[in-house]
């Protein structure tokens, strides 16, 4: 015979595994639901992994990865017509990878890496990255254009191109076709310089010294900075490298101090009381940074970490393109480009006045 508290253990057993096993069913559509879209930006991020790291393509126009897979979702988006059933999974490839990416970013990065161009290169370096961003606020208001893709355009001019502008918008959350223009935006201003530093440099006779830091400090991709170094020669390609991944670390204090200002700006609006919350993952890239400074990983490890990061950033910006009407950031029209072109412009005389003042002062 059951008695009464006998049954009630069966019948709240039951309904915990009944619930248990909803659970399950609602996971496991819910990644069937996300898979088709999964699918599709882990496809085109190999696509174009391969596309840049193709010789052919490489040595005439270096570009990143990321910069190649948000292009292609451009056009994909743009010539085909997809499904709805790849929707959910462009958009959470976006979220999460997005962010998982940028964390693993700090492995590339280590404290010593700062220390090796001294407190001069690093001053020079801030003055850069923080005035480049406030002139591309400042000047994208007296254009008209929207604040988020004046921080866009200035982040990713002043830090380190694609993978600054997605970390910036990580904190102020703009528009897909603001994040899309601002990555076209900085590729371009990038590309221009990276061709163009070597052949000034040499028509203006500068000293190795003073092209490191003038193009570490101004060109915007970590490629085509590292590529504009090598082209002048193999030191300047090793001190244009410190130079740029003094910049890259500076990505974690630019994307604080950007939160906070987003959060005051948001309280202080009229039309919005919502909070903006603190983006974990820039505390997580911090950690990281810290990890990679302390702890010296196997180098098989760490190759393989740096090049999980490269795939996550590059399916995320597939899922970027993919999520980037053409229509809309051509409605833009040309003042993101004088934007672009001119915080290009203020970073590379920045940068390179300062250089040639403190070669010149024994202190660089």
């Amino acid at each position: 015979m059951i008695t009464g508290n006998r049954m009630s253990e069966i019948i709240m057993s039951g309904s915990a595994d009944y619930t248990a096993a909803a659970g399950r069913r609602h996971r496991a559509r819910g990644l069937v639901r996300l898979a088709p879209g999964l699918i599709l930006c882990l496809a085109m991020a190999g696509v174009a992994q391969g596309l840049a790291a193709w010789p052919a393509i490489h040595r005439v126009v270096p570009l990143s990865a990321l910069s190649v897979a948000i292009l292609l979702g451009v056009l994909v988006r743009l010539c085909l017509s997809l499904p709805a059933a790849v929707e959910p999974g462009i958009r959470w490839t976006l979220h999460w990878l997005l962010r998982a990416g940028i964390v693993l970013l700090g492995f590339r990065l280590g404290f010593p890496d700062l220390l090796s161009i001294g407190p001069a290169g690093l001053a020079l370096i801030g003055v850069g990255v923080g005035s480049t961003i406030a002139l591309s606020i400042g000047l994208g208001r007296l254009l008209g254009l929207p604040d988020t893709l004046s921080t866009l355009i200035g982040g990713g001019t002043g830090i380190c191109g694609a993978s600054a502008v997605v970390a910036v918008d990580g904190v102020i959350r703009g528009r897909e076709q603001d994040v899309a223009c601002a990555i076209a935006v900085v590729t371009v201003f990038g590309t221009i310089a990276m061709f163009g530093y070597p052949v000034l440099a040499h028509g203006l006779n500068l000293a190795e010294p003073v092209y490191a830091a003038w193009a570490g400090g101004s060109i915007h991709e970590v490629a085509q900075a590292v590529a504009a170094g090598f082209a002048f020669g193999e030191q300047a390609g090793v001190d244009t490298s410190l130079y740029k991944l003094g910049r890259v670390a500076l990505l974690a204090p630019a994307c604080a101090v950007l939160a906070l200002w987003w959060r005051r700006r948001a309280q202080g609006g009229a039309t919005s009381s919502r909070r903006t919350p603190f983006p974990v993952f820039v505390l997580l890239f911090v950690a990281v940074v810290g990890l990679n400074s302390m702890i010296s990983l196997p180098g098989p490890i760490h190759a393989g970490l740096q090049t999980l990061d490269t795939g996550l950033l590059a399916t995320a910006m597939a899922a970027m393109g993919l999520s980037t009407r053409l229509q809309a950031v051509i409605g833009l029209g040309w003042r993101p480009l004088f934007l672009g072109l001119v915080a290009a412009a203020w970073l590379s005389v920045l940068m390179l006045g300062g250089a040639l003042w403190l070669v010149g002062a024994g202190t660089l």
